[in-house]
């Protein structure tokens, strides 16, 4: 049963996220984790281009976990989050990306990461998250995972809308909290002087895997230096107990209410797909031949789809320049019965597209 937008996310903060967040969830039935659709063995005539490894699937990102999110695993007593919790006492101990904002990734494996996304997400032992629980494959905090992890699907049962969805998601979500985090150091904890290294940048203890230096480190945290643990778990409680209005007070701008609108907007697309009026074939589709018919990469390399050849072939005769309705009556002519539903799942894999989209693709050279 598929449960509210809202029902995704922390207990610690959902309760003050807007309304849209009751509207329900979209549901991706074809990303699996407990038998990870990326590792599992092609359906027949299929020709996957990108696969996972089985022990370590798609956890191979380090996420950067805002304090109040900090304090929800710390301040969650529940068994399931032993693991997760203990490797995130060890992190603070450790000091190396723990500032009163967030337990962030270390700044030589955010550069690692961005350098070998293509080659090695899913594939590399060295890259694999510091809560991912290898006894069952799990999380291990779940409950309280960031917002990069919650919207992150490989791949999408409405394709490429769904895609859209998720990703204004992450940018709403990524940017409100960003600024509910700032506010909770400014309140709470307001003589950190946290030091700020330039994006792409390390230092020598970035890149010798050490803490900052001691003198810095207890500039960032002030007061509160040493009581580290105490301070995410007030931020925790403090976002808890947050009303709506509360939260809009603290994260709203012109920014955050864009943002928001273009996710309700992608929300609606993905949530009520209409088939568009004229629609072609993806000029850049990677195409791969198979038995029977041809493996179709479109909008993410994570999501092939085979296509028999009838369908491809019924496929390349939509053109921008004749509408939908027109090209489906000559196909029945032609004996050939493309249903309706079949050619919208093509147009939400972004298999045939409209020729606004197709312009896009161009130019992007996507």
């Amino acid at each position: 049963m598929v449960g509210s937008l809202r029902d995704l996310f922390s207990v610690t903060f959902a309760g003050a996220l807007p309304d849209l967040f009751d509207a329900p969830a979209i549901a991706e039935t074809r990303a699996t984790c407990a038998s990870c659709a990326m590792c599992a063995e092609p359906a027949q005539g299929a020709v996957e281009t990108v696969s996972f490894r089985p022990d370590i699937k798609c956890c191979t990102y380090h996420p950067s976990l805002q304090n109040f999110l900090v304090g929800a695993v710390l301040d969650d007593a529940s068994s399931d989050l032993d693991a997760g919790r203990a490797a995130l006492r060890e992190k603070i101990a450790r000091r190396i990306g723990v500032t009163p904002h967030a337990v962030e990734a270390p700044r030589k494996y955010t550069l690692l990461f961005e350098a070998s996304r293509e080659s090695s997400f899913g594939r590399s032992e060295s890259m694999v998250c510091p809560y991912y629980v290898r006894d069952g494959g799990r999380c291990g905090i779940w409950r309280h995972r960031d917002v990069v992890c919650t919207t992150f699907f490989c791949k999408h049962t409405r394709g490429a809308v769904a895609l859209d969805f998720w990703t204004a998601l992450k940018k709403y979500l990524g940017y409100t909290h960003a600024r509910l985090a700032d506010h909770l150091v400014r309140t709470i904890a307001p003589g950190a002087i946290e030091t700020n290294v330039p994006k792409g940048k390390l230092t020598r203890e970035d890149l010798e895997d050490r803490p900052a230096p001691d003198e810095t480190y207890a500039r960032s945290w002030s007061d509160w230096l040493g009581r580290e643990e105490a301070f995410y778990v007030e931020c925790a409680r403090r976002v808890r107990a947050m009303s709506a209005d509360d939260f809009a007070r603290v994260t709203q701008d012109e920014t955050s209410r864009a943002l928001l609108d273009e996710t309700r907007r992608r929300y609606e697309a993905a949530s009520a797909p209409r088939l568009e009026p004229r629609l072609a074939l993806r000029r850049d589709l990677h195409v791969v031949p198979a038995p029977g018919g041809v493996a179709v990469t479109s909008y993410r390399r994570y999501d092939s789809l085979f296509l028999s050849d009838a369908l491809y072939e019924a496929l390349a005769r939509f053109g921008h320049d004749e509408p939908v309705t027109d090209v489906l009556e000559r196909l029945r002519a032609d004996g050939i019965e493309l249903p309706e539903s079949l050619l919208l799942e093509m147009q939400l894999h972004a298999i045939v597209v409209p020729p606004s989209d197709e312009a896009s693709c161009q130019s992007k050279g996507s």
